[in-house]
């Protein structure tokens, strides 16, 4: 090889075409060549040795079939990216991992397994992937030295024997050193003692580890947590192999009822097969598990049999066991502790100092081994630990669910009476209530936990005392501290839950002035009009008064107004600017609002308070609307943009940009597209997931639109504009199919009915039209409002149609006649409305505030 470069170093003849190149070059191609054939013999080298040694080794195990109801899995291919990349390979020891943990029943080992189902993984590894289920039973050492020499065999043939667990790791360790690259799948880990000889050597072994205890990963694992699943997930599980589907009602209802878990979703997904063979309608097979879900809790859907805990794969088959196992690492009493948990609120963050006080009486514990305990819990995945403000506990919904089914009536009845009176030890007594009323014995207000404020009434409730409830709710103590932290939902929360007939005109009487108890400044002025206002009223009228004789007072001049009509049973205050939109959750158990200010508020239905405020909007928001399955919203306004907030976190998923300020927006009933409407006269419709792309354009109009709905079953939507007219267009072509003509002037709203057989409008021109949907006729004209007609809103059932006007009123008709059958007035020019699900209560936006109307069955509000 040196004679022939040295030949075409010195020789005088051209080498044709590229060649000439090397001849030119001769020295630098033979270097390079050398380095090249080096590098290939020692490869060769070191390949021939690993495959030498793993020759003679047992043939690695196939895949895992899949089952088909298992839906991919972001956290999967996550996991199996990290398993990808080349640099993660770690020559000593174990310098990265892949580590799948979170509570029971989540799915770890399901995840592990579509891991080592990818073909991308099973290629890396070149189909040597080998799982090791250790789990509870494995606790000895000579139970956790078996498990290491039984896999040394499983893996490379080697029966040597050891009486010692780091002795077998260490060999398995040099084993795996000689041996190609390989994934060692650890399962169902529960101790460092389980995990360490696994993690010796393997220079080109990686490790993929299951565990429900994150701080046995060791460090610099790449850790993935395994929650609840996305209610997209949630909904292919719980309708996978289903010939029908489920009501919208109940699939939403099961979604809240699991909590998304996949465990739970595939047992009643099995419930509905079941009793579908035995000829029983789908539909009717998932509203009765979710009865039983609501009445007896998840333990209800568990097998008769008993479960053994420590069988990873009998665990997955049964809710209780998923959560117990593992119970038996706690120390005693533990478990017992644990469920005494289950008297605290859901979707709460429970301060430590509480569980503390609560151990304390039940058990006598001291605080130390509380947190010891909790720590444990934690540690176990049975509870989301927080250190923040002092330390926090939460519980997952399902996981409460079970401990109140352990603890039964009787047991939270005890339990809550043992929470409180701890917590009243801590306290002193209240001076005896202005105006010689029995008052609370204890002075709760002095208390400055935010979760007693919230939940003490129930707690109160739970323990069977209900007069104690009564006298602290309608204390005007506890009244302005509840006003101070959480508003004027706050107390009526309280009062609201109260079964006694001064508890409920006591809230009645509230109600009607909650609206002006809004932050003051200063915020001790807060008192004084919170007594002035109540002073009226028989059930504060001693107290009140009793206080104005003490302390600067306002005095009432004249009788105070009412709120603007007697069936109001919220006003929600918040927002700092004008209320344009409101939209209501499927499950009517939470709001939301968009305003002048640019914010967008979320707000819990049963207390009233905004549990989220998103911001992003750099101008008003003039619309809302949220999914059908509840998890993400959409807003649009002035600044030009729609945005999709996911109402778990509140964070912004994706910004659409259309071209000047939005009016309107609508989302599509099967939530995978939505339109928005638009000053610069079109609709845009996008797809919702995954990409946000416009899919077309609708044009036509000839004036700026404002209002958009789309159909109940999606072919087709309605829009009004600046041309007085209202158009009718086909989603699937973008053509107009028709465009009705009757309005004289700008068309706000439009809402289409349930059954899609009629539509309505309402306009500047102070006119209301009901058009059939068929014709493109008018069917009906509504008159009487004196202002221009901002919203338009039909009830869930077809019978009334609520409208809603710059004249201040909020107008109800029926819808089979036409006539005005109640007419409510507020004090403040109306922007937007929604009813609840249920048809028994009316959201109208107006002001700072949104007011919210409750309904008799089957009839409007009386005037």
């Amino acid at each position: 090889m040196t004679s022939l470069a040295e030949n075409a170093a010195t020789g005088q003849d051209r080498w044709p075409g590229p060649l000439e190149a090397i001849r030119r070059h001769a020295w630098i191609v033979l270097a390079a060549g050398l380095v090249l054939a080096l590098f290939l013999a020692v490869y060769a080298v070191f390949h021939e040795v690993g495959s030498s040694a793993a020759a003679e080794d047992p043939p690695p195990p196939g895949p895992p079939d899949i089952p088909q109801w298992v839906v991919d899995r972001d956290q999967a291919r996550k996991v199996a990216g990290e398993l990808l990349r080349r640099q993660g390979r770690g020559s000593v020891g174990i310098t990265a991992a892949a580590g799948l943990h979170g509570a029971g029943g989540f799915g770890k080992t399901t995840l592990a397994e579509m891991v080592w189902a990818d073909r991308r993984v099973r290629r890396r590894f070149r189909g040597r992937i080998y799982r090791v289920t250790l789990g509870l039973n494995v606790r000895s050492r000579a139970e956790i030295t078996a498990k290491v020499t039984e896999a040394t065999r499983f893996i490379t043939g080697d029966t040597t024997v050891f009486d010692d667990p780091d002795l077998a790791g260490t060999h398995l360790g040099r084993l795996l050193d000689a041996r190609p690259p390989m994934l060692l799948l650890l399962d169902d880990v529960w101790s460092t003692e389980q995990l360490a000889p696994f993690l010796i050597g393997g220079a080109n072994c990686r490790r993929l580890i299951t565990t429900r205890l994150p701080e046995l990963l060791p460090g610099g694992t790449y850790r993935v947590r395994v929650d609840q699943m996305s209610a997209a997930q949630a909904r292919q599980v719980l309708a996978f192999g289903l010939s029908e589907g489920l009501p919208e009602d109940t699939v939403l209802g099961l979604l809240r009822a699991t909590g998304r878990w996949p465990l739970l979703l595939r047992i009643c997904n099995q419930y509905v097969h079941r009793r579908t063979e035995t000829g029983m309608a789908a539909s009717d097979a998932a509203a009765e598990i979710l009865r039983r879900l609501r009445l007896d809790g998840p333990a209800s859907l568990d097998p008769a049999l008993p479960v053994d805990l420590n069988d990873p794969r009998a665990r997955q088959t049964a809710v209780v066991a998923a959560v117990e196992a593992g119970t038996a690492l706690l120390p005693p009493g533990g478990f017992e502790r644990f469920t005494e948990l289950g008297v605290f609120a859901e979707d709460e963050y429970i301060p430590i100092v509480l569980v503390t006080a609560l151990w304390q009486a039940t058990v006598s514990m001291r605080p130390e081994q509380s947190r010891d305990l909790c720590a444990a819990l934690a540690g176990l995945s049975l509870l989301e630990l927080d250190p923040a403000r002092g330390g926090r506990v939460r519980l997952h919904d399902v996981i409460r669910d079970l401990l109140r089914t352990r603890l039964g009536d009787a047991g939270a009845h005890q339990v809550s009476g043992a929470l409180v009176d701890a917590v009243a030890t801590e306290l002193p007594l209240a001076e005896p209530q202005p105006g010689d009323a029995a008052g609370p014995v204890h002075a709760w207000w002095q208390h400055p936990d935010q979760y007693l404020a919230n939940h003490l009434v129930t707690h109160l409730l739970e323990a069977g005392r209900v007069r104690d409830a009564e006298a602290l709710a309608l204390d005007l103590r506890w009244i302005e501290q509840r006003l101070a932290q959480g508003g004027a939902t706050a107390p009526l929360a309280d009062l609201d839950q109260i079964p006694t007939t001064p508890a409920r005109q006591a809230a009645s009487d509230f109600a009607r002035t909650a609206h002006l108890l809004g932050p003051l400044t200063p915020t001790h002025a807060l008192g004084a009009v919170l007594r002035s206002r109540l002073a009226g009223y028989d059930t504060w009228r001693s107290q009140a008064s009793a206080w104005r004789s003490t302390k600067p007072a306002l005095h009432n001049r004249w009788p105070l107004p009412d709120i603007p009509d007697p069936a109001v049973i919220w006003v929600l205050a918040g927002h700092t600017a004008w209320v344009t939109a409101v939209a209501i959750s499927p499950d009517g158990t939470w709001l939301a609002t968009g305003s002048i200010d640019g914010t967008v508020r979320i707000w819990d239905r049963a207390t009233g308070r905004t549990t989220a405020t998103l911001t992003g909007h750099t101008e008003s928001v003039g619309a809302v609307a949220i999914s059908p399955d509840g998890t993400w919203l959409a807003t649009c306004g002035g600044d030009g943009t729609v945005r999709i907030w996911d109402t778990a976190t509140g964070a912004t998923t994706g910004t659409l940009g259309h071209f000047g300020w939005l009016g309107a927006v609508a989302i599509s009933p099967d939530g995978t597209w939505l339109a928005a409407a638009s000053i610069d006269r079109t609709v845009r419709i996008w797809n919702c997931l995954p990409s946000h792309s416009a899919t077309a354009t609708l044009t036509g109009h000839t004036g700026r639109m404002g209002a958009v709905a789309i159909s109940p079953d999606g072919t087709w939507l309605t829009t009004g504009g600046g041309d007085g007219t209202v158009r009718i267009w086909d989603t699937a072509t973008g053509a107009t199919t028709a465009t009705l003509t009757g309005h004289t002037e700008f068309v706000s709203a439009v809402a289409i009915s349930p059954d899609g057989t009629w539509l309505t409008t309402g306009s500047i021109d102070r006119t209301v039209r009901i058009w059939d949907t068929a014709t493109g006729a008018t069917t009906a004209t509504l008159t009487g409002h004196t202002g221009w007609v901002e919203a338009v809103a039909i009830s869930p059932d077809g019978t009334w149609l609520a409208t809603a006007s710059t004249d201040r009123t909020v107008r109800i008709w029926e819808t089979s006649s036409g006539r005005a059958a109640t007419v409510m007035r507020t004090e403040s020019e109306l922007r937007a409305l929604a009813w609840m699900p249920d048809g028994r209560a009316l959201a109208v936006a107006g002001g700072l505030g949104l007011y919210v109307y409750r309904f008799a069955p089957g009839t409007p509000p009386a005037a």
